[in-house]
């Protein structure tokens, strides 16, 4: 019986503190979130991407990235809002509301976004991620473990601006999604592209 007592208030020394966090990022979603990822990360806009149920882990890293610079966000102007953009945003968050808002969001199911694909170009963009994207971006794109980020039902559009960054070397690949990205056709993306937005 004691050990059974000193187990559940040790899960719960481990719970509330998570959840507590998660109610504080949920109040700083909602503030500085929501207008452009919606309330629970999942975007209605095709130029912002669905970052619901993303790891704690990798959000908190995009999110720094933000913040000191290595990142460069686009200038985004949401209905009713003032233009801004993930760099000015972030550069007003500390370090734990960083941590806050990462636990909030992780917490939220991702929603694949509601939008048209060519099934043939989904079929020739299946076999690449195959070859090319699943050892990374494993499960056909929908996990998020080891901190990646998922592509399989993210807006088509999002990922079309960020595969031109990473053509164009405006935006940092790690070596080997370099080796595996660099020698793709202009083609071959666009049917990946195809692939990720045909999931549901």
């Amino acid at each position: 019986m004691r050990t059974k007592l000193l187990a559940v208030a040790l899960l719960s020394s481990l719970l509330i503190p998570n959840v507590l966090m998660a109610a504080k990022g949920a109040d700083i979603a909602n503030e500085q979130c929501a207008s452009c990822h919606s309330k629970d990360g999942n975007s209605q806009d095709g130029k912002v991407p669905n970052i619901a149920g993303f790891s704690k882990a990798g959000l908190e890293e995009m999110l720094q990235a933000y913040k000191v610079g290595d990142r460069q966000g686009d200038s985004y102007q949401a209905k009713g809002e003032k233009a801004t953009d993930m760099n000015a945003v972030t550069k007003e968050m500390s370090n734990e509301d960083i941590e806050a808002v990462s636990t909030f969001f992780s917490t939220q199911k991702f929603k694949p976004a509601k939008q048209s694909s060519d099934a043939t170009l989904a079929k020739t963009g299946a076999a690449l991620h195959k070859k090319s994207c699943e050892k990374c971006h494993s499960e056909q794109g929908t996990s998020v473990e080891d901190d990646m980020a998922r592509l399989a039902g993210q807006w088509k559009p999002y990922l079309k601006n960020e595969f031109s960054k990473f053509s164009a070397g405006k935006r940092d690949m790690t070596k080997k999604m370099k080796k595996k990205f660099s020698p793709l056709s202009a083609d071959e993306k666009k049917a990946l592209l195809e692939f990720y937005s045909s999931q549901n």
